[in-house]
């Protein structure tokens, strides 16, 4: 069976009121669905969301969910359409359920896999992100600005083998065949050097507060980046290419198994040879854009202190 899994649901609430969806009525759910030995219940977690339910309308909502095990899920998520399923406030029934990543860590791992012509990703949030580290007095701040190392995880090693880890790089160090997870780790870990990241004009990381229940809240940091491969070699552009995929599966940061840290990555390719490049703009036509007028970017406010490295662990809602 391919692993890891991730699905695509469309569900219609059946409410008829109800307070919104919050992070820990989903998280709740899926603790149902997949749950964890009571010994393992603070650790990282078999799954991740991307987001939370987002309303289409006329009572329908769209949601993806990813399974990181070797092993299959003990429940699929298609055994349960046309079974209302409880979240928070709201039965929301699945309509249809949609497999929509089919390759196996092998596959995504594999020195075979063809070269890629990426040369940079735009990575942009869909919630916030959760990524904290301890200042001076050893109090935990937002951390809003990660290093590469920080969007991909962590591994960590106790004795010489690899006991845990988190996000990307954690997933495959934890569920990954271990023949083939600890040459890629090495790869990946020493190729970071040649990762560079700059900002995205018009979506410049900016730190916000998500509120929960109870007076409850969480700062995270929302916008985007651009990460830049640097040399030529072909092994890093291939580990550069299943980072980027992973990242999207497991998320980035703190508490993605409540749907924290959700990013969407948009690659950019090298052209191939024989492409045409895009025609040049004439220069009246230059002229006549360049009199519209842009509309002008919002300058956020600048963020609370930050820090550039430190570790996260814990659990929210747990």
């Amino acid at each position: 069976m391919t692993v890891p899994r991730r699905w695509t649901l469309i569900l219609c609430d059946r409410a008829d009121t109800a307070r919104p969806v919050r992070p820990e009525d989903c998280h709740g759910l899926l603790n149902t669905w997949w749950p964890q030995p009571p010994g393992e219940h603070s650790g990282a977690k078999k799954w991740a969301m991307h987001g939370w339910p987002v309303p289409l309308g006329d009572r329908l909502h769209h949601w993806t969910l990813t399974w990181l095990d070797d092993a299959p899920p003990p429940l699929d998520p298609s055994e349960l359409i046309g079974t209302g399923q409880r979240i928070g406030d709201h039965v929301m029934e699945p309509l249809s359920v949609t497999r929509t990543f089919d390759t196996d860590y092998a596959t995504l791992l594999s020195d075979d896999r063809p070269p890629q012509a990426l040369r940079a990703a735009d990575l942009r949030s869909h919630t916030p992100v959760v990524t904290t580290t301890r200042d001076a007095t050893g109090d935990r701040i937002p951390h809003v600005w990660p290093n590469p190392r920080r969007l991909f995880g962590a591994v960590h090693r106790s004795g010489g083998g690899i006991v845990g880890g988190s996000g990307a790089v954690g997933a495959v160090a934890r569920f990954a065949p271990q023949e083939l997870a600890g040459p890629w780790l090495d790869l990946v870990l020493g190729g970071m050097a040649q990762l560079r990241r700059g900002p995205l004009p018009g979506e410049e990381i900016r730190l916000g507060e998500h509120h929960h229940a109870d007076n409850r809240s969480v700062l995270g940091w929302q916008g985007g980046m651009r990460l830049e491969l640097l040399g030529g070699d072909p092994r890093h552009a291939r580990a550069f290419a299943a980072l980027l995929e992973l990242v999207e599966l497991t998320g980035v940061g703190k508490y993605t198994a409540q749907g924290f840290g959700a990013v969407r990555v948009d690659t950019v390719t090298e052209p191939r040879p024989g492409d045409q490049p895009a025609a040049r703009r004439s220069r009246r036509e230059g002229r006549r854009t360049s009199r519209r007028s842009a509309p002008r970017a919002h300058d956020p406010r600048r963020p609370p202190s930050v820090a550039e490295t430190g570790e996260f662990e814990g659990a929210l809602f747990d």
